[in-house]
């Protein structure tokens, strides 16, 4: 099977929807109290669980405050509920020690409101958002850092009335009013329970410049059916069969409880927003500028462990930590891809056989898929699923001996960079010769035919070879089962005294000798006889 079938058959659980395979937090307040040096952040329910990887890891994979700086990166929560609504995180945070708690900042507009203005706080250094500027904070000259792409969906619940494709023209009517039944747009009936982020949040504001854009470039005045929810909260959709509702791909992959509709989709940046005096210093070029931690290749991974892809770097032609007082346009969402690495090693067990097994690393909780292919003395032999990290396969018809082997990872998907191992040799065990044929043997012997009662048996056993050279080795001499006088040949003889005596009459004994590396195993039988 070749590469391209083995990608075909690992595409359906591939990384299109990247965040599938991860699980959102528990929790991303951060563990401490914050002091005076930290740099502290709030807003987007969107980027909440980005941040928290990007300040303390995920996965195994370090954060920016691992590396012991004394400005930590701070991320506090937007707001969290529980199934039934009931907020289940405070309702007031405490921004630094020795300050006064503040109302929970909850969205873009929430976060970026304690930048400026009259609602300016000191004790907040940047602020989450999920959408660009508006007019008054780009007045404001807020600066933008522009981080992730994150693709912004409707949603609904995964089993609901709703058909699996809403178009632009059909979420258009549905937020105007003018659809009111699933059954309207090819679903199953069902009144349509239209809902829409916070007042305040960055998704809301993206969604509604979206639907003037679906809508000709006029704005919607929304319905009065339309029910504002918790931006990214999937209470009031999983379980309910009529609703639908704006949400992250990303979220909802972390999530794992919603459908995510087809027909229309939108990319947007995600952003993390500082006052214009900050956007030059170190901390934050170092935290979210271009070459700042955020859009290094050790923060890739974490991002996409929170459903989103990074910016591609400034220096590759992309805009990740470029600021900007404007929203960065969906032509220059170009995405990063985690770096991964491969390595192989082989062992052979039977004869022309050999087992290699391939190690793909990179990321953090979300692995990379893909397939591996197997080069044997430059020749691709054999591919394998990538499965766990891990891609065996097992050849066979090989020659015996030493083999250089290398491992070319070919990832699905577009998160992960491919890889190649080096070189390594593997050597194939070869047939086991079978063992050179042993020279045959005959023995004669010297004992006389009888003996007197009581008399020394003595005699000499001789080892005729069929080939030249002298067998070595012993002579057994036997009375049924019993051994009665043994002895070790040397230039071809042996002579042996029966050390048991023998009864009186014929005793029949056998002369056996047990052959060496170069003779075969032979006997003799005789006889003697013990007189009265």
């Amino acid at each position: 099977m070749s590469v391209r079938r083995l990608l075909a058959v690992v595409a359906a659980t591939s990384l299109a929807a990247t965040a599938l395979a991860v699980a959102a937090p528990a929790q991303a307040d951060p563990s401490f109290l914050p002091d005076a040096d930290d740099i502290v952040g709030a807003g987007s329910d969107t980027s909440m669980y980005a941040l928290t990887y990007l300040a303390d890891g995920n996965g195994g994979v370090a954060g920016y405050n691992a590396g012991g700086a004394a400005q930590r990166l701070v991320s506090f929560d937007a707001n969290v509920f529980n199934a039934t609504g009931a907020q289940t995180n405070s309702t007031t945070v405490v921004l630094r020690a020795g300050t006064t708690a503040i109302t929970r900042p909850n969205g873009s507009g929430a976060g970026k409101n304690l930048l400026y203005g009259a609602g300016n706080n000191a004790n907040v250094n940047f602020a989450r958002s999920s959408s660009g500027n508006n007019a008054n904070e780009t007045a404001a000259n807020l600066q933008a850092f522009p981080f992730a792409k994150d693709t912004l969906a409707m949603a609904t619940a995964t089993a609901s009335n709703a058909p699996a494709t809403l178009t632009p023209a059909q979420i258009v009517s549905i937020y105007k009013g003018e659809v009111t039944n699933w059954s309207q747009v090819g679903g199953a009936a069902g009144v349509i329970k239209p809902l829409i982020p916070q007042t305040g949040s960055g998704t809301r504001s993206f969604f509604v410049a979206e639907l003037k854009s679906m809508n000709g470039g006029v704005d919607v005045s929304l319905a009065g059916t339309v029910t504002p929810v918790q931006e990214h909260d999937d209470a009031a959709i999983k379980a309910d069969p009529n609703a639908v509702a704006p949400f992250s791909v990303g979220r909802a992959g972390l999530l794992g409880t919603l459908r995510i509709e087809q027909g229309w989709s939108a990319a947007r940046a995600l952003y993390n927003v500082v006052r214009p005096a900050d956007a030059a210093s170190s901390w934050a070029q170092g935290m979210f500028g271009p070459t700042g931690f955020v859009c290094s290749p050790a923060a890739t991974s974490l991002i996409l462990d929170a459903g989103f892809e990074q910016l591609l770097a400034s220096s590759q032609g992309g805009k990740c930590g470029v600021a900007t007082n404007t929203a960065t346009a969906s032509s220059d969402l170009l995405t990063a891809k985690v770096n991964t690495t491969t390595s192989v090693t082989g062992t052979s067990a039977a004869v022309g056989a050999a087992t290699l097994t391939a190690t793909v690393g990179g990321g953090g909780t979300l692995k990379p898929q893909g397939v591996v292919a197997f080069a044997v003395d430059g020749v691709t032999k054999g591919q394998g699923v990538v499965t766990g990290g891990k891609a065996t396969v097992n050849l066979t018809g090989l020659s015996a001996g030493a083999h250089k082997v290398k491992a070319t990872f070919t990832p699905t998907g577009a998160a992960f960079n491919g890889s190649v191992s080096a070189e390594v040799d593997v050597t194939v065990l070869a047939a086991t010769p079978a063992p050179a044929a042993k020279a045959s043997t005959t023995l004669t012997e010297t004992y006389k035919a009888s003996y007197a009662k009581g008399a020394v048996v003595k005699g000499k056993v001789k080892v005729k070879e069929s080939a030249t050279g002298a067998a070595t080795g012993k002579v057994v001499i036997k009375l049924g089962k019993k051994t009665v006088g043994k002895g070790k040949v040397k230039n071809g003889a042996v002579v042996i005294k029966l050390t048991k005596p023998l009864k009186k009459g014929k005793n029949k004994l056998v002369a056996q000798y047990a052959g060496d590396s170069a003779f075969a195993a032979s006997k003799l039988k005789f006889v003697i006889k013990i007189k009265r």
